[in-house]
């Protein structure tokens, strides 16, 4: 049996609305023991993802100070990645490797912006190898 994305992946997936601020996401984060989250709108569709990589890159170059200069928190639609990779359930772990390297992310979500059936993270493929 060769082993498919299906078979590695999270089903699991928890989302995060744009709207979230950076405190509560990364509250979220700490409470779900995880290192991102796709961020999902108020129609369903995944519209980014956003991590504790992006959270750091906010703070480092733009910091809270900049944005409550201008009146408002820092949110997660703020600091997301727009440029969501999904990967089909019958994709090898090879592949979905493979895609991680090419665009050098850490996630990957299986299915489409309507369905998301799972996520796989970098640890997951890592664990393939033990």
């Amino acid at each position: 049996m060769t082993l498919q994305a299906k078979d590695i992946m999270e089903p699991e997936v928890v989302s995060v609305p744009p709207e979230m601020t950076l405190d509560q996401f990364e509250e979220f984060l700490t409470i779900q023991d995880i290192d991102g989250a796709p961020v999902q709108n108020a129609v369903g569709e995944i519209i980014g993802i956003a991590s504790k990589t992006d959270v750091i890159r906010a703070l480092r170059f733009q910091g809270r100070d900049c944005f409550k200069a201008s009146g408002r928190e820092i949110t997660v639609g703020d600091i997301m990645t727009d440029e969501v990779v999904f990967v089909p359930p019958d994709l090898s772990p090879r592949e979905v490797a493979e895609l991680m390297i090419e665009h050098r992310i850490h996630r990957v979500l299986v299915g489409d912006k309507r369905g998301v059936r799972g996520i796989i993270t970098a640890f997951d493929l890592l664990r393939l190898v033990r």
